[in-house]
């Protein structure tokens, strides 16, 4: 997050620095770049101090609506989202027009120095552009973003679209921290990752229009829920398949709220 703010810093006084000499082109691509790097954080940081509850709540699948024990995935602000995509289109225009005037209209040497600059800008504004889109995709949603517990399956409707594993093609679950992907604070792990069986990797039909060739991959920052209520209820239903039944239900939301105290930070395999 420090590097973020570094890069916030240094393309707001690149920006402001290209306007006291007059490059308007170069100028807008900084300065649309760090509004939009900003707005990107300001949305990440708009969340409650205290973890979403639980909740017993219907969810679409494949196949049908189920009834599903639900752990809420922060939903992003539509206005926020808008306005991302849109700094990211002003960074790619100007970042084009740039480039091709740089490039056509003046003889600037060394010419890969320019091409590098063009690259990097826009670069950045494909980057923003699908950092908007995934705002986007959650803030318009109808069916509320979050991880799905269902009797037959596990349903996340997440940045990444809606995504659905069956219990029986479920090898494990686990957390995994990545280099690069540390979560907001102290949050535990940067993923929860639910891991198919070999035999749902080679191909075996399955029902979902989003499902990975490896399981789920949930993102830690995105959710409301805590994160390590979800992995010790993850892990528990997949030990204990006969208890499935009960998801959708009240005793379900008991069943979580019985598994360990939300303050308890843990990082079961199973």
């Amino acid at each position: 997050m420090l590097a973020t703010f570094l890069l916030i810093i240094f393309l707001g006084a690149a920006g402001a620095y290209a306007i006291a000499h007059g490059k308007a082109a170069l100028s807008t691509a900084l300065l649309a770049s760090a509004a939009a790097l900003l707005l990107g954080v300001v949305s990440a940081f708009r969340r409650p101090t205290r973890d979403s509850p639980v909740e017993t709540a219907a969810v679409e699948t494949s196949t049908g609506q189920r009834a599903a024990t639900w752990f809420p995935i922060f939903r992003s602000s539509a206005i926020l989202a808008a306005v991302v995509v849109g700094l990211s289109v002003v960074v790619l225009v100007a970042s084009i027009a740039l480039s091709a005037r740089l490039m056509f209209l003046h003889d600037y040497s060394p010419l890969f120095l320019i091409v590098l600059l063009g690259i990097a800008l826009i670069g950045c504004g494909v980057f923003l552009m699908f950092r908007g889109l995934r705002m986007a995709r959650i803030a318009a949603t109808a069916q509320n973003p979050g991880v799905y517990l269902t009797r037959s399956r596990i349903v996340l409707y997440g940045s990444r679209g809606m995504h659905e594993i069956y219990w029986n093609d479920v090898s494990s679950v686990e957390a995994a921290d990545p280099p690069q992907r540390q979560p907001l604070g102290k949050r535990g792990p940067a993923w929860i990752l639910v891991t198919c069986t070999e035999e749902s990797k080679e191909g075996s039909p399955l029902a979902g229009p989003s499902k990975g060739p490896s399981g789920l991959r949930i993102q830690v920052h995105e959710l409301a829920a805590n994160p390590d209520a979800l992995l010790r209820t993850l892990a528990h239903y997949l030990q204990h398949p006969a208890e499935r039944a009960e998801l959708g239900t009240d005793s379900a939301l008991a069943t979580v709220s019985g598994l360990g105290p939300d303050t308890q930070r843990q990082s079961p395999a199973v």
